[in-house]
């Protein structure tokens, strides 16, 4: 809502896998091959000198001038690599040069934009993935590879993601890959049409409105479905995006292959199946929020900001098959997309997961169905998905085009995520807080947005009983009226 090591290789634009088929191969191996790409993070760096300072999250690194950063890099092949940088630049007076041995790649960094708000408290939030001029040579086997930070600026930072390293013999399949990618994303018209949609992050943590919260098994079967579709209706949603799981791996509904990686998280009701008929009758689309590290047992973020493995690549995409392949057949039609939480995570944490191999069991049971990869505020690392993510949290500047230009999500499909509440759950005892925005500042944004065919989801308080903060919904339906009754 982190990284491999620095010889670490990631499937995300390596592989050339096709979607002719309507899943993979169901014997053999899930990961054919390893990703060509060498990516490399601040948490996996040998060293970080002078004024550069990896972050308390270990999520990127500071660098002010001057500002060097060394890692130990293993490279498959001698030869020619080309060099990608995901950063945020603030300002265009930095300049990178990366060295190994008596080979170096110079370039000028230009400022990186996107819809994020320039800056949060003078640093700023838009990442981009550039490449660099020029090609670094290095010999196969381990190396160092140096970068370095220089310009005029000494008041701001830039904020290193990972430097990607790749062989320039692998250019070839990865155009290739990346083609096949594109051809094969679902159709967004539908989403493009909806204009904007609704999320609940209704968990074991969510609290009710007065009173003792129930444990969550008797929360399910307390839900009262009829009132909730009912209440989404007066929104005027055209979608809701629903939390499987979230903090903990809870799952509201009979999923064998969930119960047997989570045992006793499942429940013997459907609310997922109920929720879906409900809103399936008034017209409204479903979509699941899943979070991957939740659902694979990742652990806890260790001293280096990367998460504790607890499986092998092989075995989180094997959970991710099992789990998908068995709510697709189950919901079919009715399951409109999927909205995959921490990729930025995930890939850090097992950069050889075939995503595409994911992607593909996200179609089972319907082949239009959307998905997106959560990358946050970074640039997305892989082409196999059909949407931007778009954890916004805050009403940002509305995006300016269908597919974005530019900044974390270029390439895809707009849309942007936003939270009516301070938090993304109501995990409080008490009323849920008003708005954090007003209404109409909230109306100016959905109809910007559409006037460009972007998306917007508005997250929602809701109680453990399945209704709604009623401030919330009270600007909900003036959104309604003002989107859809003009």
């Amino acid at each position: 809502m982190t990284s491999g090591t620095a010889g670490a290789v990631s499937a995300g634009y390596g592989s050339t896998l096709s979607l002719q088929a309507a899943v993979p191969p169901a014997t053999g191996h899930l990961i054919q091959r390893l990703t060509p790409y060498i990516r490399l993070y601040g948490a996996t760096a040998a060293d970080i000198e002078e004024n550069a300072k990896l972050d308390d999250l270990k999520i990127f690194v500071n660098c002010r001038n001057p500002s060097t950063i060394r890692w130990n890099v293993t490279a498959p092949e001698d030869g020619e690599y080309e060099l990608f940088i995901s950063c945020s630049v603030p300002s265009s007076k930095f300049q990178v040069e990366v060295n190994s041995g008596s080979s170096s790649v110079k370039s000028d960094l230009k400022i990186t934009e996107g819809v994020y708000q320039s800056t949060e408290g003078g640093l700023s939030l838009n990442y981009d993935r550039k490449r660099l001029d020029g090609r670094l040579q290095l010999a196969r086997g381990i190396t160092p590879v140096t970068l370095q930070v220089s310009g005029t600026d000494t008041s701001n930072v830039i904020r290193l993601r990972c430097l990607e390293i790749l062989p320039a013999s692998a250019n070839t399949a990865i155009t290739a890959a990346e083609e096949s990618a594109r051809a094969h994303r679902a159709n967004t018209d539908w989403f493009v049409r909806a204009g904007y949609g609704v999320m609940f992050h209704w968990t074991d943590f969510t609290q009710p409105r007065d009173g003792l919260k129930k444990p969550y098994s008797e929360a399910v079967n307390a839900f009262d479905v009829d009132t909730f579709a009912k209440l989404i209706g007066d929104t005027g949603a055209a979608y809701v995006i629903f939390t499987l799981n979230h903090a903990h791996p809870h799952c509201p509904a009979p999923i064998q292959s969930w119960e047997a990686i989570h045992p006793g998280w499942t429940t013997r009701r459907d609310l997922i199946g109920d929720i879906a008929d409900a809103l399936e009758e008034r017209g409204i689309r479903f979509l699941l929020y899943i979070n991957s590290p939740v659902l694979t047992k990742l652990g806890n973020v260790g001293t280096t900001g990367l998460y504790e493995l607890t499986f092998s690549e092989e075995r989180f995409t094997e959970i991710h098959k099992n789990v998908l392949n068995e709510i697709g057949s189950r919901y079919r039609d009715k399951l409109a997309g999927y909205w995959f939480d921490s990729w930025y995570q995930s890939l850090a944490a097992y950069p050889d997961v075939p995503i595409e191999t994911i992607y593909r069991y996200c179609k089972v049971g319907s082949p239009n169905r959307i998905t997106a990869f959560n990358f946050w505020i970074f640039p997305v690392l892989t082409p196999w998905q059909d949407y931007w993510a778009g954890e916004l949290y805050t009403l940002q500047n509305p995006f300016e085009s269908r597919y974005i230009q530019k900044g974390a999500g270029a390439g895809f499909q707009s849309h942007g995520m936003v939270s009516m509440l301070p938090s993304w759950v109501h995990s409080e005892t008490g009323p849920i807080p008003p708005p954090q925005f007003s209404t109409t500042d909230l109306i100016a944004h959905v109809k910007a947005n559409m006037e460009h065919q972007s998306v917007t989801t508005i997250n929602i308080g809701i109680y453990q009983d399945g209704k709604i903060e009623q401030s919330s919904l009270d600007m909900m339906r003036q959104l309604r009226r003002a989107i859809r009754e003009f």
